[in-house]
């Protein structure tokens, strides 16, 4: 009998936990965790936060607690995931891969932060199920995307608990069965649709994905079984949420340990969706030479998914008229870019998306499909100015792409900007430091304190 698809993935992590991953996967690993942080420390003030931080409150704090980032405060554990998880997702400020169209890291992170923070593994410990947890994620994501996708299901919502609970299997040493439970339990967790971005539903999505992910594998630490077919069944995860073809699942597996996904994310310097860097970056480079000319048309060409992406969104919510509308109208962020001469939160922010500069820009922008771009990573822009001249720039990587890497101390610039206003300079030096030697750290518990604005 063949092995089933959560059995593979079990003795994967098992052999490379034992084997331990390769030092880059590991390095790689410590600068995801870095980009979350980036991307959650700006968050602390958003509803949706809020929302979720209020509820997580609600709820008595057990002795095994686990810390809220930024907030100097505890909750029980599945609670903490679940509001870490809507830190990291709601700014959309963290990795993408690509060709997934999926954040991997949010569903993952979080689960990892709770059960280590509880169980007081070493950093080197941690490091690695994060590595092998967001791996495992990406596996299981390529055999479901791009269909999955495009039934418009989000691809971090099915498969971020999967990554939180191989993760946390490996944390809290469970054994190859259990194991396999935790992943066929978490294979019934997938959820999430595309019709939730703009809304305060998606952050909501990772948030429940982190936190199944830890209790997936708790459940089955006590004795909680799932099917073992889970994934492949005639009524499984495959055939309910992709057409993906089943041998395909032979096909990325057999490249577990071989092919690390990992290595593929492209990190974000401004925070918005992942489709508007490429055009973000066009409009700073043709602003550095447009010598005050003024714009009559911005003309994009972008990948034809982007476009069909764009369009949908504008049918489903035309103008944006909240930050969580805006970061997702790639017409709004080129506009405001162009308009402000940046991108930062305030250019998601209402006096943005009112204002009546950035909004006739925005009607004047255009989104031409180019079929020679398969991915997101790269666009073109012509401006036409109001004198009659013209300038054009392509850009075929945005930075943080693979194909245009950002380095560590690049990442880690983004960081402090990004804790600008939140935490005090030294203080925001001194997370990056404990972060950067998590590898080497006792126990994750020194940085999970340090991570408080408090």
């Amino acid at each position: 009998m063949t092995a089933t698809v959560s059995t593979r993935l079990a003795d994967f992590l098992r052999q490379q936990a034992d084997r331990g991953p390769p030092p880059e996967v590991l390095h790689e690993a410590t600068r995801l965790l870095i980009n979350q942080l980036k991307a959650s420390v700006g968050a602390m003030g958003h509803p949706a936060v809020a929302i979720l931080r209020d509820w997580a409150k609600s709820f008595p704090t057990p002795t095994q607690s686990a810390r809220i980032l930024w907030f100097g405060e505890s909750a029980a554990p599945e609670q903490a995931a679940a509001v870490n998880g809507a830190l990291f997702e709601v700014l959309d400020f963290n990795e993408t891969y690509i060709p997934c169209f999926m954040h991997a890291v949010s569903g993952v992170l979080p689960s990892v932060l709770a059960a280590a923070e509880i169980g007081g593994q070493t950093g080197a410990e941690v490091i690695a199920a994060l590595a092998l947890g967001i791996e495992a994620e990406l596996a299981v994501a390529t055999i479901l995307m791009p269909t999955g996708y495009f039934r418009g299901f989000i691809p971090g919502g099915l498969t971020g608990a999967i990554g939180g609970a191989a993760a946390c299997s490996l944390l809290m040493g469970l054994d190859q069965t259990q194991t396999r439970n935790a992943l066929g339990l978490a294979m019934n967790t997938g959820m999430g649709f595309y019709q939730s971005a703009g809304s305060m539903a998606l952050p909501y999505v990772m948030a429940m994905t982190a936190r199944n992910g830890f209790t997936v594998a708790q459940l089955a630490a006590r004795g909680m079984d799932a099917p073992a077919a889970a994934f492949e069944g005639d009524k499984g995860m495959l055939s309910s949420y992709s057409d993906e073809p089943a041998d395909k699942i032979d096909s990325v597996l057999e490249t577990l340990g071989q092919t690390w996904r990992i290595m593929g994310q492209s990190y974000k310097t401004v925070p918005t969706e992942t489709i508007t860097h490429g055009p973000i970056e066009c409009v700073l480079a043709l602003l550095k030479r447009a010598e005050g000319r003024t714009p009559e048309q911005l003309v994009f060409q972008v990948s034809p998914i982007v476009v069909k992406i764009a369009e949908e969104r504008a049918a489903r919510f035309g103008a944006p008229t909240t930050d969580l509308e805006a970061k997702f109208d790639l017409k709004h962020c080129a506009a405001a870019t162009w308009v402000r001469g940046r991108f930062t939160l305030a250019e998601m922010a209402e006096p943005a998306f009112r204002d009546p500069a950035i909004l006739d820009l925005r009607a004047r922008t255009v989104l031409e499909p180019d079929p020679a771009q398969t991915t997101f990573d790269g666009a073109g822009l012509l401006v036409r100015y109001a004198d009659g001249s013209s300038d054009r720039i392509f850009i075929p990587n945005f930075r943080g792409t693979p194909g245009n890497p950002m380095n560590d101390e690049e990442l880690s610039d983004v960081f402090r900007v990004s804790a600008e206003g939140v935490l005090a300079p030294d203080r925001a030096q001194t997370v990056l430091d404990a972060a950067w030697g998590l590898s080497g750290a006792p126990d994750i518990r020194t940085l999970m304190s340090l991570a408080s604005a408090a």
